[in-house]
């Protein structure tokens, strides 16, 4: 993309499992944006966190180590770069591909992602990136507080069963096999929760945006709508 084309901000929002993450991506292809994906950010400074100041014995003694030991996020070696299209994330110059997926990231990133200064970083790199290119981001507050200024705003839901056979689908299709169909339910439905009533971030609709309901459509048919209404804008 050269300096004189116009760098578009489309965002989607949504909770977990909605599916954002593979629409976008899809449609950074389809447009020949990037993708930026916020989650596996904050799944990225999680697995920095647990490499300094260790997993715990438990989730909440991770949450306790992590609020004593005031950890701060510039002072890790880590980066983001992209190879054909795919965001790649390195810590200490090592790439941490699936290690991001891991249960014992999924249960210990919330105490990351409430974190201000945490926040600030990660959003931060995407504004920075917004302002190179055109970019395609998904998270739970995108079209709110990141790029609330932004034309091309979405937000994608699903009831919970079905985000959690999407996840468990994803999990296996990677490799992934320490939990269940079960176990991945009740932690949508805990996280849905919890990122309602967050103080910083929580999930909300934007203003403006456009609701998708994917529980019972697939992914090329959200790609499509949404296509057809970025035709109309653009």
């Amino acid at each position: 993309m050269t300096s004189n084309e116009t760098k578009r901000i489309i965002t989607l929002d949504g909770p977990a499992g909605s599916g954002k993450s593979t629409v976008a991506t899809i449609l950074a292809k389809r447009l020949g944006y990037l993708h930026a994906d916020s989650g596996a950010l904050y799944r990225s400074l999680t697995v920095a966190c647990i490499d300094q100041i260790g997993a715990g014995q438990s989730v909440e003694d991770f949450g306790n180590r992590f609020s004593q030991s005031k950890v701060n996020p510039e002072s890790f070696q880590f980066r983001v770069d992209y190879e054909n299209g795919q965001q790649l994330h390195f810590l200490n110059e090592v790439e941490l591909g699936q290690r991001i997926r891991s249960l014992e990231v999924t249960e210990r990133i919330r105490f990351i992602a409430d974190d201000l200064a945490f926040r600030n970083r990660v959003n931060q790199l995407l504004r920075d990136l917004s302002k190179k290119t055109s970019i395609i981001v998904d998270g739970r507050d995108i079209g709110t507080v990141v790029f609330p200024e932004t034309e091309y705003k979405f937000y994608l839901d699903a009831d919970v069963h079905t985000r959690a056979v999407r996840r468990f689908s994803e999990l296996q299709e990677s490799g992934i096999s320490d939990t269940t169909l079960e176990s991945i339910e009740k932690q949508i439905s805990l996280r849905d929760e919890q990122d309602r009533n967050r103080k910083i971030g929580a999930l909300r609709i934007p203003e403006k945006a456009i609701l998708i309901d994917t529980s019972n459509i697939d992914r090329d048919m959200v790609v499509s709508g949404i296509l057809a209404h970025l035709q109309q804008q653009f």
